[in-house]
């Protein structure tokens, strides 16, 4: 029997602004205006859109991690005890959240990784944040992840600055990090970015992985269509700040109905994918 799909994070009508610098007006603009997005647990779940469409500024925006003129709306995490609005939480009260549920792969591991500790110490550290713990226990965690995201020799890694790494080697760094906490929900923002075309497949493999073994809720970011268009249930595409359309996959095709997606699709997907996977 088929599971009942259950919402675990939901974004309702989501701005946040900024203002502009004094040279360009000095007003308030909305870099998110009212976005509404719904994540599955166990689901793998992309956000599009060309570079300033707000993507990234949703994503941070869910555990408040920027500092916006203004922020509201409402981000509902939903556990069996019921659902948290994200937004309203004292920052005490977040840090239950921020790591622990709620964990964030980011574009550059060699900016996320601290250069002057060893991988297998920011990994322990990372541990102890979230659970009261011995550290020979945060080691045996460290080294577990570590082979988990299919790194071939963990001792050299564990042992290894982030500048002795590869980038798809901090990436796998990064995403043991993440998952150390076992959240119940990834966002990953442009994680394969900077990564050569191999590496990137094997980074998104390994996601895809996760999500299924844990049933992990992952939200995707990128301006990639071609890279998600075979991974991802459900597309949710951004424009100016705004979502103009959420599709699901429907036997195996995004079937795009605005005219910004149909351009996106044509644009990106036309080129590189095979003609099944896209309908427009």
């Amino acid at each position: 029997m088929a599971q009942i799909a259950k919402t675990i994070l939901e974004i309702k009508n989501l701005r946040v602004s900024f203002k502009a610098k004094p040279d360009a007006g000095g007003k308030r603009f909305y870099a998110v205006d009212g976005v509404s997005l719904d994540l599955e647990e166990g689901s793998f779940t992309a956000l599009v859109g060309e570079s300033g469409s707000g993507k990234s500024v949703t994503a941070l925006s869910v555990c408040r991690l920027l500092f916006p003129e203004s922020l509201s709306g409402r981000v509902y995490f939903h556990s069996d005890g019921g659902k948290t609005d994200l937004l309203t939480l004292p920052e005490a009260e977040l840090l239950r959240f921020r790591g622990r549920e709620i964990a964030y792969v980011f574009q550059d591991p060699a900016s996320s990784l601290n250069p002057v500790f060893r991988i297998g110490e920011q990994l322990e550290e990372t541990y102890l944040a979230h659970f009261p713990a011995a550290k020979s226990e945060a080691r045996d965690k460290a080294f577990h992840w570590l082979r988990a995201v299919k790194i071939k020799d963990p001792e050299r890694v564990y042992r290894s600055f982030p500048h002795e790494l590869s980038g798809g080697m901090k990436q796998r760094a990064m995403i043991a990090m993440a998952l150390l906490s076992n959240p119940r929900v990834l966002i990953a923002d442009e994680p394969t970015t900077a990564l050569d075309a191999v590496t990137e497949q094997d980074v998104l493999r390994l996601l895809v992985h996760f999500q299924k073994e844990k049933r992990l809720a992952v939200l995707f970011i990128t301006h990639d269509l071609p890279l998600v268009s075979s991974f991802a249930e459900t597309l949710y595409v951004m424009e100016k700040g705004r979502i103009v359309e959420g599709l699901r996959k429907e036997r195996g095709s995004f079937r795009p109905a605005e005219a910004y997606t149909q351009r996106l699709f044509r644009a990106q997907l036309l080129s590189s994918q095979p003609k099944e996977t896209m309908e427009i």
